[in-house]
């Protein structure tokens, strides 16, 4: 069948058309052979959103930004986005502007799985904007950036405070202090080198003294296992009982028991003997002083006159 000139132009008009609205809706990333459905958002901004940006649940495309219009009433944002019918989610579920990496606008769901009814097409989402990537750097090193300021303005106030402690009578001080630690650092090194030569000196001398401590251990040692296994036990028992035997005696004698007894507790009877021995001193001084009382004998056969006293020793007795 032959087709004419006008078939021809017609055929390729209405291909070219429809090439162009595929390609135009592909340059938009709708879908002509899926259906979508359409969800309504409502923004006090924008932030620069366009039409065509992808939708996205954590960086997956589900759908595309159908339209971005102004509220005639409100002067609120309308944005109306189409999502594929292959992922569903809640009616509590929010559509979030947020800043992308390359300083543009995009928009994603943060599906809310509550068991709620499902969103439908038509339905409109909670709305939300997310904090810039930049505000929120930003927010983040506020803190750290005070920090570092007030860590600066202390090293500041620390810097000025030792250049004004390194003045040049302090760094000469300094020096005399390094200068001393020298001088003390060779006299340690000097004594350590005088210590090595005695110590190396004396070697043989150190190692017989090391030889007779641990001799005077080893006699030690010996000394205390020879007391050990004596009859150590023997002896302190032995003592025990005359400390024993001891302290009955003392009772005995506190109690009036015995001869000792009766002499330590007997008052009467000390003092008798008290006096006993003070008239025997007597007896015993005047025999020295005055023998011609008490010896009476004659080498020519006389009598023996009887001893009188003169008058200063009757005296002399009386006082006593």
């Amino acid at each position: 069948m032959k087709l004419s000139k006008e078939i021809k132009t017609a055929i390729i008009v209405i291909g070219g058309i429809a090439c162009f609205f595929i390609g135009f809706n592909f340059l938009k990333s709708r879908s002509l052979f899926r259906q979508n459905n359409i969800y309504h958002v409502i923004y006090e901004h924008s932030g620069g959103l366009k039409t065509g940006t992808p939708v996205t649940v954590n960086g997956v495309q589900i759908g595309t930004v159908e339209s971005v219009g102004l509220d005639e009433q409100t002067a609120k944002i309308k944005v109306s986005i189409a999502c594929t019918k292959d992922f569903l989610f809640s009616k509590n579920s929010k559509a979030e502007l947020h800043s992308s990496l390359l300083g543009g606008t995009g928009l994603q769901i943060v599906p809310v799985f509550d068991g709620a009814p499902k969103a439908e097409s038509g339905d409109e989402l909670k709305p939300s904007i997310q904090m810039d990537l930049l505000q929120s750097l930003s927010s983040k090193l506020e803190p750290t950036q005070l920090k570092v300021n007030h860590l600066l303005s202390k090293s500041d106030t620390t810097l000025a405070a030792v250049n004004a402690f390194l003045n040049e009578k302090t760094i000469e001080h300094m020096k005399g202090a390094v200068a001393n630690m020298n001088a003390v650092m060779a006299n340690l090194n000097r004594s350590s080198a005088e210590l090595n030569h005695i110590l190396l000196n004396n070697k043989q001398n150190l190692q017989e003294i090391l030889s007779n401590a641990h001799k005077m251990t080893q006699h030690l040692a010996q000394f205390t296992d020879s007391l050990a296994k004596s009859d150590l036990n023997k002896t302190l028992a032995q003592t025990q009982q005359m400390i024993a035997n001891l302290n009955t005696m003392v009772a005995q004698i506190q109690q009036g028991k015995g001869n000792v007894g009766k002499l330590v507790n007997d008052e009467q009877l000390y003092k008798n003997l008290e006096k006993a021995t003070k008239e025997l001193e007597l007896l015993l001084q005047d025999f020295r002083l005055n023998p011609k009382r008490y010896v009476h004998f004659s080498v020519f056969g006389k009598k023996a006159k009887p001893y009188e006293a003169t008058a200063q020793e009757a005296e002399k007795a009386i006082e006593e």
